[in-house]
């Protein structure tokens, strides 16, 4: 009907369509007679109810790899990112997500972020609703891969930290502690100015952002550039107060970081007043076996014969 109707029917027609969409049974319908082009229409045009019920269609379609494909054919990135950008709260979520789950396929990393979504993926980040923020840092760490993307997205980070919004700031802090993590980004994070911001925030009266904030120290002070800038930050004191505090994560955090340092000769003398506070000696413990049981594992692999791997039964 849609290949042939008028005008005056096709509004309509799209909206029934972005309904039975939200079937399975219907999408793969559409897949296989190449309607998938309607349902980006859908998003497109017609009342804002219907275009998210579309957009949210999209995000389960694109779960599909040869769904994926016809999607980003058919203009599905551009009608999503008009609703980011435009829709209410609501539409907003489900857009957001569903460019998230395009953008999960290497192929698409560089299209979505050349189309805009990295300033309005911010917006999410510091919006008033729980789910954009993690949305928002879900899709930051996908599009972090491709480096250009996160050299702008520590960008926005930054601008974030140094607001006034406590929520944004801890969520902020939470995507670096993540991205920290991606070793091809060490020197992104480290020239975005990040990490000062960071040890200033180590002092913030808001605990969520403190604790965001050490875990991203924490992360941090495995590499040695990292190390040596966080200390020139002056982090340390900072780290070493963190130890007796009363959340146990803050602790956690501070002294793993510490241990860290303690790694590098040159810093032991600095952080010597920490070596003997219990809750520094029992992380050095504890990494000290999670190494140990690392370094276990991986002689075992290394010997173990390819009839000895286990299978599970989802891999037999």
């Amino acid at each position: 009907m849609l290949n042939s109707c008028p005008d005056s029917l096709r509004r309509f027609l799209l909206e029934i369509l972005s309904a039975l969409a939200l079937l399975r049974e219907v999408r793969r319908v559409i897949v296989s007679l190449g309607g998938v082009r309607f349902l980006v229409e859908s998003a497109r045009c017609g009342s804002m109810i219907s275009r998210t019920r579309a957009a949210q269609a999209i995000g389960l379609l694109g779960l599909v790899r040869r769904a994926r494909r016809m999607l980003v054919d058919s203009g599905a990135v551009q009608a999503l990112m008009a609703l980011l950008r435009d829709g209410d709260t609501s539409t907003k979520l489900v857009a957001g997500n569903a460019l998230g789950v395009i953008s999960s396929h290497v192929d698409y990393i560089r299209p979505v972020a050349e189309a805009g979504s990295i300033p309005l993926y911010a917006e999410l980040l510091q919006g008033s609703e729980p789910m954009g923020k993690e949305i928002a840092e879900d899709v930051f760490c996908i599009l972090a891969v491709v480096e250009e993307n996160a050299i702008i997205i520590a960008e926005h980070l930054v601008r974030i930290l140094r607001g006034e919004n406590d929520e944004a700031k801890a969520a902020a802090a939470d995507v670096l502690w993540d991205l920290s993590g991606y070793k091809h980004l060490s020197n992104v994070i480290r020239n975005s100015g990040a990490i000062p911001i960071l040890v200033e925030l180590l002092r913030h009266e808001n605990v969520d952002v403190r604790e965001k904030v050490s875990g991203a120290v924490a992360q941090l002070s495995y590499n040695e550039a990292d190390r040596v800038a966080l200390a020139d930050a002056g982090s340390i004191p900072n780290l070493i107060d963190m130890l007796e505090d009363e959340s146990e994560e803050l602790r956690d955090n501070a002294a793993e970081a510490l241990v860290n340092f303690s790694e590098d000769h040159s810093m032991r003398e600095t952080i010597s007043g920490a070596l003997d506070i219990p809750s520094f000696q029992n992380m050095q413990d504890r990494l000290i076996q999670i190494h140990a049981s690392d370094a276990h594992l991986a002689m075992s692999l290394r010997h173990m014969t390819i009839e000895e791997l286990p299978w599970g039964p989802a891999l037999a």
